[in-house]
């Protein structure tokens, strides 16, 4: 693996650390805007718009469009780099729960570290290069 793509893989790995490790931003906003977003042929996106803070939108289930409406005040758990939403909650009552989202993160960190120190390759060995000249198909 040549040197630009060691580092490449070592940049994100570390902006995905920093975004499963840091603090959760919590935020209270207002929700101004529902939006619904067709996708063919996947199902349909849901977009809820806030205003008050520095997270401005979030792709939400059918259940957390349905239950928020517009002008409610809201407190959401969002992520530092992504600006993920993670959790909702309106007052007492939770609207979408913390998922293990960050949990997830570590799997990919650990082998985009790997890749970058060389641990693990991805390269094409010589017989590849040999048989992409051949007209060999397989």
């Amino acid at each position: 693996m040549d040197v630009i793509t060691r580092l490449a893989a070592l940049l994100v790995a570390v902006l995905m650390a920093l975004e499963a490790f840091a603090p959760e931003r919590t935020e209270t906003l207002r929700v101004e805007h529902h939006e619904r977003v067709p996708r063919w042929p996947r199902f349909d996106d849901y977009r809820l718009e806030f205003s008050g803070g520095r997270l401005e939108s979030c792709l939400v289930g059918w259940s957390v469009f349905n239950a928020l409406n517009d002008g409610d005040v809201v407190v959401v758990d969002s992520g530092r780099v992504s600006r993920s939403c993670y959790g909702i909650r309106r007052g007492d009552e939770v609207i979408r729960p913390a998922s293990a989202y960050k949990w997830l993160l570590l799997l990919p960190i650990a082998l985009l570290l790997a890749a970058a120190f060389g641990w693990i390759r991805f390269e094409r060995g010589v017989d590849d290069d040999r048989r992409a000249g051949d007209g060999w198909v397989g």
